[in-house]
């Protein structure tokens, strides 16, 4: 019974695999014998119109193979999972492109017969589906095949329509036959050549990455832990990650082989398997229940095996003769089968008379079976069965030292990022780069959507908090690719530049006042608890951690990281997280610190201008860009009227005052692009970029009168003071920086000597 069973499934695959030949030959008979016909067709005749149906659904689902995703096929690759030592699949891969082709060329004069046979005036469908299948043919002998598939069908018309009664038929077969010949050999030799030629370096070109990629995945254990961190190229989280789990992928699944296949060898097995439990929390939909009386779904992890029968698809549903084992994971044996209980990693008949299937065991769980099978009446023995439950051990045992390899390789990592952080913290100067070092660091040790980096400020009163830096995952991207969970967060990003916000009850507040991270386990449950404040919910989060940077006894501000995943932010990462936090602290002070230092060294510390020094570098650098370009700029130099006076009758204090009065309201009436700074003494200095002379005496007369309205009180009474300025324009009163500054200042003493408070031009001098 077995056999016959067995039989008759083989026929039934064989008949379904070959179907579409099958349905060829019928067709081609037809034309023969003049059954399907054009006067048969527009009648609308049963038979025709039923094999038209077929043929067609049959030609769909041909093209819906070809065009369709690969499925999986029992001889996949190195880790793929089946393997078998026997196989037919390269055999039905080359069936399904013979038959594809020969459906389109049966479909071609079915088309032909339809609208007028040999007179047909679709006839150059014939050469172009022949140019078209001599080149997308993938061995030489198909494309022979094609080629006799359609010179035999003409000549099956030709008889048709011979039969038909019709003369003159054979010349019109001939002109045909003669150009198709003259079509295929042209394709043939240039565009066959061509495109054979092109795949071939295409399929050169993929094989090679393959190996290239197989190669990688064995060395990276090796090599990239011997090389020195300087020598390793940085990669991100995901991509180490990548690399990572194709080693150990490709070295698990090439040991579990590799076992498996020596015990089927050593015992004499029809097939063994690995068979792994796929737990429902690893498939569950979301909002999905939990079913506990659904039996667990089984999943083809390896398979060495002799028999054509072995599933394509490795998704075990139904366990069948398995849910014994499944209920009560202990060893099985079974003999005497007789083919009637057939394991389920088979889809078809297979007379297996003996079964013995042992639990995968890690710790108290059950991970899966192996399971191996005879199809010769030897029942397993004791030693047979421990031989199995050892090497069910050993295969444990080389996953469980990948994941142990793959947990040390990730601390490696995590702490090779850390160590980067920290000597780019250490090399970060000015505030900026303790910002862009900090997101940087931040992304490679943990994934966030949005980092935000805050200021804490105590004051007198209540404290305050201010942004310093926000940054989003997906802001070096062009804009116009992001999707809409990107451009919500930098939406939210965008609205939290420059923003202040007051102590309260936000996780921000809390990290500050315990000088510890929060959320405690950094996961973020709750949106209506407020990060930042009330106005500011970060509704897609799932998990947020907010670090506080401490520089001694001093909270200087956090740096809150946020991410759409849940659990983003395990115990190893946030401890991470926490000493990078620190380290960002000294950073920033010693940033602040370097650009305090800065504004020292370039910042008049009485008026906050631009001090003598720093004013000749600029006046350089803006000296050396209109050479270049061509642009023109004035320079108006200025003093305080009798500010000697000043001091000796309401006392340096309020000379003092005086100077940082005029000061500011230098600053306020300047550009941006102006340079405003404070020359010696009671002088000062004005540089007007893309300004000529009259338009800077403009300015020059709009300070003056507003200083002059100015009232300065002081005990000694109330007083007011005026400016005299000297306005001098590059390059048309001179071209060299010295010479613009001394006529300027020639300017400057000649309203001195007429009155002062009053504005002169170089132009104007006699």
């Amino acid at each position: 019974m077995t056999a016959l069973a067995r039989t008759i499934y083989r026929a039934r695959k064989q008949a379904t695999e070959w179907w579409g030949l099958i349905v060829v030959v019928a067709f081609a008979y037809l034309l023969a014998m003049g059954q399907f016909s054009a006067k048969r067709l527009w009648s609308g005749d049963l038979l025709v119109l039923t094999g038209l149906v077929i043929y067609a659904a049959t030609l769909i689902r041909a093209l819906g193979r070809e065009l369709g995703p690969v499925g999986a096929l029992a001889g996949r690759g190195q880790d793929g999972g089946l393997r078998r030592r026997l196989g037919s699949g390269r055999v039905v891969e080359l069936g399904q492109e013979l038959e594809l082709g020969l459906l389109l060329i049966t479909g071609v004069y079915i088309l032909i017969v339809a609208t007028g046979g040999l007179a047909s005036f679709l006839y150059p469908l014939v050469y172009a589906l022949v140019s078209f299948l001599l080149i997308v043919n993938k061995r030489r002998w198909i494309a022979g095949v094609w080629l006799a598939a359609t010179a035999l069908l003409e000549l099956m018309v030709g008889f048709a329509t011979v039969r038909a009664g019709a003369s003159g038929v054979w010349p019109a077969v001939a002109m045909h036959l003669t150009y198709l010949g003259f079509f295929a050999a042209g394709n043939l030799m240039i565009l066959t050549s061509l495109a054979k030629r092109l795949r071939g370096q295409h399929e050169h070109s993929i094989t090679s990455e393959l190996a290239r990629i197989r190669q990688e995945a064995r060395d990276f254990r090796l090599i990239a832990s011997q090389l020195p961190l300087a020598s390793r190229a940085a990669r991100s989280r995901e991509d180490e990650e990548l690399r990572m789990a194709q080693g150990a992928v490709h070295h698990i699944h090439e040991q579990l082989f590799f076992t498996i296949d020596l015990l089927g060898v050593s015992l004499d097995l029809n097939t063994a398997a690995l068979l792994w439990i796929q737990r429902d929390e690893e498939r569950k939909v979301a909002g999905e229940r939990k079913d506990s009386r659904k039996t667990p779904t089984l999943v083809i992890k390896e398979m060495a095996t002799s028999s054509e029968m072995a599933r394509d698809n490795p998704v075990i549903e139904a366990p069948g003769v398995l849910a014994a084992v499944l209920r009560d994971p202990k060893a099985m044996r079974l003999k005497a089968l007789g083919g009637r209980r057939v394991p389920p990693y088979y889809q078809g008949p297979e007379p297996v008379s003996d079964l013995c299937v042992v639990p995968m065991v890690e710790g108290k769980v059950v991970r899966g079976f192996l399971c191996a099978d005879r199809v010769d009446d030897r029942p397993f023995t004791d030693q047979e069965q421990d031989t199995l439950e050892k090497a069910a051990a050993q295969c444990m045992r080389i996953i469980e030292q990948e994941r142990a390899f793959a947990a040390v390789e990730r601390g490696k990592y995590e702490q090779e990022q850390f160590y980067r952080a920290s000597e780019l913290l250490n090399q970060a100067l000015t505030l900026e780069d303790v910002y862009a070092k900090t997101f940087a660091a931040l992304s490679a040790m943990a994934p966030y959507e949005l980092a935000v980096i805050t200021r804490h400020d105590p004051g007198a009163g209540r404290s305050q908090h201010e942004v310093l830096a926000v940054r989003h995952a997906a802001q070096d991207r062009d804009p116009e690719s992001w999707d809409k969970d990107e451009q919500h967060w930098a939406e939210l990003a965008q609205g939290l530049e420059g923003k202040r916000f007051c102590d309260g009850v936000c996780l921000v507040s809390m990290a500050v006042k315990n000088r510890h991270h929060m959320p405690a386990n950094g996961e973020y449950n709750d949106s209506a608890v407020a990060v930042f404040d009330k106005a500011t919910a970060l509704t897609r989060a799932r998990s947020v951690l907010v670090l506080p940077l401490v520089r001694g006894e001093q909270v200087l501000g956090t740096i809150t990281v946020a991410s759409s995943r849940p659990k983003a932010y395990p115990p190893a990462a946030r401890e991470m997280l926490r000493v990078i936090s620190h380290q960002v602290g000294v950073s920033l002070q010693n940033a602040r610190m370097y650009q305090s230092m800065e504004e020292r060294a370039t910042t008049d510390g009485l008026t906050g201008l631009t001090n003598h020094r720093a004013f000749q570098e600029r006046l350089e650098q803006l000296h050396a860009l209109a050479e270049r370009t061509g642009q023109k700029f004035s320079l108006i130099l200025t003093d305080i009227d009798h500010f000697k006076s000043v001091n000796d009758t309401y006392g340096h204090p309020v000379g003092d005052a005086v100077l940082r009065r005029v000061a500011a309201i230098f600053t306020r009436r300047a550009r941006k692009v102006d340079i405003v700074a404070r020359y010696g003494g009671e002088e000062f200095v004005l540089v007007l970029p893309d300004t000529d002379a009259e338009g800077a005496a403009v300015f020059a007369n709009r300070l003056r009168e507003e200083i002059a309205a100015q009232t300065i009180s002081s005990e000694h009474g109330s007083f007011s003071v005026t400016l005299s300025l000297g306005v001098a324009e590059y390059p048309r009163d001179a071209t060299k920086r010295h010479e613009l500054i001394e006529l300027a200042d020639q300017a400057l003493y000649y309203c001195k000597e007429h009155g002062r408070n009053r504005v002169t031009k170089v132009s104007e001098l006699p």
